[in-house]
């Protein structure tokens, strides 16, 4: 609109009025990158992403995180912060109410747990160490009330249980269900108290394990160069790992690698056709050496643990780097997994949502406090694993 003047001189257009930044933005533009990171991983969210989906300009973005890894940061902080308020509203000394307040929020806050799984390891270590302990608050609360309504548990052994029931709680976090709200909450719980009544051995005068590292070296290019990208992808992720570093890690030129190799997605592919055959092999020997039903969930949750565990483990590669797979080898991928499951669950008897929901609480539960480097100072920690895996699958043990 023009204004008139009286003295005849030129209208003037007001300045537009500057939309006021909202007081909120940077909790705004957390949340968003919670979503992203979760759904997408590190490196598949880029901040112009982020800025495109507060509705801000990546500049402005910039103004309030100087990079991704310090919003990556921020993020996990978050997370870790809010899930901590929200275990403030319940009971401090009943484990059960913390463990469905955790499954709640996830819900229905669109919580994805590869958020506290997987994503730290893009941070450097100082902001590793600040978020690590930022998570270790969420199942530190569970171990409070377990040790008020069990003082027979040491505080190691408190600790042990609370990530047990963390993960199984968190488990809707990692995987699909189709299990109605209410079922799945009384489901959980049921599992949470699986764990929760779990007996704890003392075994006398057994050592912790100490991790074994063989001298001895392949033969075979190949299989020199396979187990150095299993090393790096499990440290660093597929994305921040190049051929170049391969080679270096295996003790070769990196034109000597595509000799092998047409390019890193084939190399992961290897990668992980070998951890599906590790797991289908492990399967069969597994239920061939079984005498009863029981002896056979013992039997391929030994197996499971035991290629979690081993130091040149491809299944966390397999669960973490599929995505990065073209897509018929993803479904590829997927469908081998489904049929290893679909094993777990026959075993258990009738294949319900709920059967299979247990499962991979069961199987969730091992990857997790497997990656657990505090853990491995327990004397027993793979056998403490296996039994709690058990117990989530409904086997008692000695």
């Amino acid at each position: 609109m023009t204004i008139d003047t009286s003295d005849d001189t030129p209208a003037v257009e007001p300045s537009a009025k500057k939309t006021p930044r909202p007081r909120n933005r940077k909790a705004q533009i957390i949340t968003v990158a919670r979503e992203q990171f979760g759904r997408r991983g590190y490196h598949g969210v880029n901040m112009e992403d982020i800025a495109s989906a507060v509705g801000i300009t990546a500049g402005a973005l910039y103004r309030h995180f100087p990079n991704k890894q310090d919003l990556l940061a921020q993020a996990i902080l978050n997370a870790a912060s809010s899930i901590t308020a929200t275990l403030d509203d319940v009971d401090p000394e009943d484990s059960a109410s913390n463990c469905l307040a955790l499954f709640r929020y996830c819900l229905d806050n669109d919580f994805r747990a590869v958020l506290f799984d997987q994503e730290a390891r893009h941070l450097a270590p100082e902001r590793r160490a600040e978020v690590r302990t930022a998570v270790q608050s969420v199942p530190a609360r569970i171990a409070d009330a377990l040790r008020s309504e069990r003082p027979d548990l040491t505080t190691a052994d408190a600790d042990l249980l609370a990530w047990a029931m963390s993960s199984v709680a968190l488990s809707p976090a990692r995987h699909r269900t189709t299990l109605p709200r209410k079922r799945l909450e009384s489901l959980l719980l049921e599992l949470c108290e699986r764990l929760r009544s779990a007996p704890i051995r003392h075994d006398e005068e057994i050592p912790a394990e100490e991790a074994y590292v063989s001298g001895f070296a392949h033969a075979s290019r190949r299989e020199t160069l396979l187990t150095a990208a299993i090393s790096l992808f499990r440290r660093r992720g597929y994305q921040s790992v190049t051929m170049d570093d391969i080679g270096a890690a295996a003790g070769m030129a990196s034109s000597s690698i595509y000799t092998y190799f047409a390019g890193k997605a084939e190399v992961l592919q290897a990668i992980l056709v070998r951890g599906t055959e590790s797991l289908r092999m492990g399967l069969v020997q597994a239920l061939a050496g079984a005498r009863s039903r029981e002896d056979a969930l013992a039997l391929v949750v030994h197996s499971y643990a035991s290629a979690v565990s081993a130091p040149d483990s491809a299944i966390g590669i397999l669960i973490e780097e599929s995505t990065n797979l073209p897509e018929e080898a993803q479904s590829q991928s997927r469908t081998a997994q489904r049929e290893y499951i679909d094993e777990w669950v026959h075993l258990l008897g009738t294949d319900t949502h709920k059967t299979r929901t247990t499962v991979l609480a069961a199987i969730g539960l091992v990857n997790d406090l497997s990656r657990l480097r505090h853990l491995h100072t327990r004397p027993r920690y793979r056998d403490e694993i296996e039994e709690l895996a058990l117990r989530v699958l409904g086997v008692r043990t000695a």
